[in-house]
């Protein structure tokens, strides 16, 4: 079994809050968030259990347990990320870095044993972590101490309100202590200043006084127990005429949160009494730091309840800042506001039901139901089904009424998508809604009045239709009152970066992967696309790319489809055979190359960075291969500008 001391001592920096040293020791040392871990580090970076250091035969290694945020290991200036269960050797020096990794919560290795690092993992003692202050008293030894604090602490388990708990701690301090005149928490506030936040003071024993100032910061500054005692000491006792004090602070992982203080007018408190009081202070630390996270994880849910109801009342936003798109949401928001009809056409994956969802929100039907319905995904008589309902009997199958897509909506809007799918027949009758707004469900022997808006979406070529005779011309001119062409991605300028990186984002957080960003070739491969599947295939594809993506590095070109990458040509010329030059391959690849980049520069008038955008390389790749060619001799020019 190994040593159950203090053996790996780690040096605990967070940004904005002083350094703290802890130590542990045993052969599994866990590391996390919450109470439980032996290593607890409150910061929202760190996962409840994120970690681990594991006994290899006489040193330790860190293992990740899977954590949200992951772990870096740094040694002799190397960085390595840690996959689990992979086990990664540490020692003196070794820098963890955990968490956020832009801005981490750093833990370093002050002190730990030296050992074979090719030994496996042994069993042993788990020991805690324990903060290195001095101060605190060895646990209380008498069977009635233990008694009241094992009653106690069972009574504080699973409390999730802090007055409660605070309550339950003040009453067991007076019981434990008849002595005792009062027992008082002080919190920090707003500006780290501690006051109280509860004070329970015997009833014959007078008001309650104030804890010295002087006491109070020592406790909070050194993170250990002050015992005072009347005659012994500084006279900067907590009121005047008090015999004995003690202060204990209220520790959640590093940071002082309270102070828990008691008081007497007579007597005096034992080792035993400190020790009894040392404990407690650490549960009411925990049970206090449980109940505020919990209380904030309600008014969190309640906030983001809150949110999200507030967030399903908008549409989702069609996302893009080019002036071809702002146009047409111009032109969307203007008819939205009306009850016209509009048709909105485009090519595949543009965004069609998005923009006809955007025009239902804002409208005064936005309150009423949406609905939706492919008319290319449905044979004729399940449509017309679907469309316009139908009665109880009116055909085998149809057990009872069924109420169309129309009657069902009314008051709000339908969405018919694929629109120049439809047959004859079901333009017949969709003609019929259009001009006299109602219906007549199939077995039905009247119709049935309805207040829809009709909005409907085609990638066809509605007047080629008409002209071959496949669709109803008076049909066309009742839904085209208001059409509005939706932009292909292609004539988005600037837009496919935006919404790349909002889908990688989406992405990031459906696999919970670590993808950081695009390389600059990525990106320019992806702006020159031709995306004929628009923004519905740009999304698959970084979805894809992520998928591919090594865990904490940036999307690159092999992340990406032939379809992206091989839609990208190189400015090439075409190369009689005889014109090829002759030689060992490493300097045929050479000349080829100087003569690619040469062409290329001059179709983009000698500037580099267009140059290595169609290139598909980045800037600095193509000043390095200029510079190398100008040392050789063999200079091909370039503007430095743009």
């Amino acid at each position: 079994m190994y040593d159950t001391a203090v053996s790996l001592k780690i040096r605990i920096e967070i940004e904005g809050r002083p350094p703290v040293l802890v130590g542990a020791g045993g052969a599994v040392v866990t590391l996390g968030r919450v109470e439980g871990n032996d290593l607890v580090v409150s910061d929202a970076r760190i996962s409840s259990r994120h970690g681990r250091f594991v006994r290899r035969g006489e040193g330790y290694a860190y293992e990740d347990l899977g954590s949200r945020n992951g772990s870096l290991v740094e040694r002799d200036g190397r960085r390595t990320v840690v996959h689990p269960p992979e086990l990664v050797p540490i020692g003196v020096g070794t820098r963890l870095l955990l968490g956020d990794l832009t801005s981490p919560v750093v833990l370093v290795v002050e002190a730990a044993p030296a050992g074979s690092e090719d030994q496996g993992e042994a069993g042993g003692t788990v020991v805690a972590a324990r903060a290195l202050t001095p101060g605190v008293p060895a646990a209380p030894k008498d069977a009635a101490t233990l008694e009241s604090l094992f009653t106690l602490l069972r009574d504080l388990s699973g409390r999730i309100d802090p007055q409660e708990v605070l309550a339950r701690i003040s009453t067991a301090v007076l019981d434990r202590f008849p002595q005792a005149r009062g027992v008082t928490v002080l919190m920090a506030d707003a500006e780290g200043l501690f006051v109280p936040e509860t004070t329970r003071v015997r009833a014959a024993a007078g008001p309650a006084g104030r804890p010295s100032e002087t006491l109070v910061r020592r406790v909070v500054d050194r993170r250990e127990l002050v015992a005072y005692a009347a005659g012994q000491g500084s006279p900067t006792a907590s009121v005047m005429g008090v015999a004995a004090a003690v202060l204990v602070p209220l520790v959640v992982a590093e940071e002082v949160i309270g102070v828990l203080h008691v008081d007497t007018l007579t007597g005096a408190f034992t080792p035993d009494d400190q020790a009894y009081l040392a404990i407690i202070g650490a549960h009411v630390a925990a049970s206090l730091g449980s109940a505020r996270r919990f209380r904030a994880m309600q008014l969190d849910r309640q906030a983001l309840v809150a949110e999200n109801t507030a967030l399903k009342a908008l549409p989702r936003p069609i996302l893009g800042q080019s002036e071809t798109l702002r146009e047409t949401l111009r032109q969307l928001e203007r008819v939205a506001r009306t009850q016209t009809t509009v048709l909105v056409t485009g090519e595949t994956g543009t965004g069609k039901e998005l923009a006809a969802r955007f025009v239902h929100a804002y409208s005064t039907r936005g309150a009423r139901v949406f609905s939706a319905l492919n008319c290319g995904a449905l044979p004729e008589n399940l449509l017309e089904s679907e469309l316009f309902g139908h009665r109880k009997g009116a055909f085998t199958g149809a057990v009872r009424d069924h109420a169309g897509l129309f009657e069902a909506s009314d008051g709000g809007t339908v969405f018919l998508d694929e629109i120049g799918e439809i047959s004859p027949a079901v333009q017949v009758r969709l003609l019929r809604v259009l001009q006299e707004r109602e219906v007549q469900p199939v077995g039905a022997t009247r119709p049935v009045k309805v207040d829809v808006r009709i909005v409907a979406a085609t990638n066809r070529d509605l007047k080629a239709e008409v002209a071959a005779g496949r669709f109803r011309e008076d049909l066309y001119y009742r839904l085209a009152v208001f059409p509005v062409r939706l932009p292909a991605l292609r004539e988005r300028r600037g837009d496919v970066e935006l919404l790349a990186e909002q889908f990688r984002q989406a992405a990031v957080a459906r696999h919970g992967k670590r993808v950081p960003g695009f390389t600059t070739e990525a990106l320019g491969a992806l702006s020159r696309s031709p995306w004929p599947g628009n923004v519905r295939q740009l999304e698959h594809e970084i979805e894809r790319a992520v998928i591919l993506a090594m865990d904490g590095e940036p999307i690159g070109l092999s992340d990406l489809s032939a379809a992206v990458t091989g839609g990208t040509p190189l400015p090439t010329t075409h190369v009689a055979e005889a014109d090829l030059p002759v030689g060992p391959l490493h300097d045929v690849m050479e000349q080829l190359e100087r003569r690619v980049v040469a062409r290329c520069l001059a179709d983009n008038a000698q500037n580099r960075t267009r140059a290595a955008q169609a290139l598909g390389i980045s800037r600095q790749a193509l000043q390095a291969k200029l510079a190398r060619w100008r040392d050789q001799g063999a200079p091909l020019g370039g503007d430095d500008e743009g």
